[in-house]
């Protein structure tokens, strides 16, 4: 038995088609890759960006409950991108529990402040956003 090598019809390679088929699954994956990333690099921004707003509207109310004499009002402020608002209010438990009876008169010499203070900006993503921070504080009577 002879042993008779066998002739390719045609040439070791890729078609046309089959490179063609490649790039355009390469360059799909690719463009999902790419748009994962960026989102990622999004969230980061907006997360850095909540960051900061919180550490600047601890640090308006950290300063002001650290005053000797705490009084009612408002104060405003800017820090680019930011803008901040402190303010102080005496406070009403029935504001936030309309069902509450409210503080009865008592011969006391100290009077309960909200103090709110609240960051704003607009975001990367165009949105305006906003961070809150609030506390009660003893303060003295008028």
């Amino acid at each position: 038995m002879a042993f008779l090598p066998s002739r390719p019809d045609r040439e070791a390679g890729f078609t046309i088609l089959e490179v063609l088929t490649a790039f355009v699954l390469f360059a799909l994956a690719l463009a999902v890759i790419l748009k994962v990333f960026s989102g990622g690099l999004r969230d980061a921004q907006l997360a850095d960006e909540y960051a900061r707003a919180a550490m600047m509207a601890q640090s308006r109310l950290s300063g002001f409950t650290a005053a000797e004499r705490l009084d009612e009002g408002v104060g405003t402020g800017r820090e680019d991108p930011f803008t901040w608002t402190l303010s102080a209010t005496a406070y009403d438990e029935r504001q936030e529990d309309p069902q509450a009876q409210g503080q009865g008169e008592y011969s006391l010499r100290v009077r309960l402040l909200r103090v709110e203070s609240k960051v704003s900006w607009r975001a990367a993503d165009g949105r305006d956003r906003d961070v809150r921070l609030a506390t009660l504080v003893l303060g003295t009577k008028p």
